[in-house]
């Protein structure tokens, strides 16, 4: 009697499923908040690789890499993790890293500012980095915004 029941569960939910409109990835008529208290995925259209999120008090913020385009590390806030906007750019000039992410050379296509972890200690937001030729990196600030602190190096050494 429990497989017929969990049978019958399974069928009804996957037929309410396939009654949903699915929507072509990317092409979609509305996103984000709708003004009503709900939201519709995605919350942001666009490609923000390798999210980190921190909350610090009623704020949120998220950070995302930018790989070989400056400026660098896009850090977004939000009161509300659905209505997103862009609170600053980290790094504002990659070849604070090293002059072969110029975009004169172009010779570092995918390379540049991986995966990064935001923390907030103190009254201070730290954000620390790795890029895959040249190392570990770290800066901080007072304020989201900033300016943030010159880039130090911590760890000369290749990620991959």
């Amino acid at each position: 009697m429990k497989h017929l029941l969990a049978l019958i569960f399974c069928v009804y939910f996957s037929g309410s499923l396939m009654g949903q409109q699915q929507t072509e990835w990317g092409n979609w008529k509305n996103w984000g908040d709708q003004e009503d208290g709900t939201y519709l995925n995605p919350i942001i259209p666009s490609d923000y690789s390798d999210i980190d999120c921190i909350r610090v008090g009623e704020d949120y913020y998220a950070i995302s890499s930018t790989f070989q385009f400056s400026p660098g590390m896009t850090l977004l806030h939000s009161k509300d993790l659905v209505n997103w906007e862009i609170c600053s750019n980290i790094i504002d000039d990659l070849t604070q890293i090293s002059e072969s992410l110029n975009w004169t050379r172009m010779d570092r296509y995918g390379r540049g500012v991986w995966a990064g972890t935001l923390r907030h200690h103190n009254g201070r937001f730290y954000l620390f980095f790795g890029t895959p030729d040249e190392g570990y990196f770290m800066t901080s600030t007072a304020h989201p915004e900033g300016p943030w602190e010159p880039l130090t190096p911590l760890l000369a050494e290749a990620v991959v």
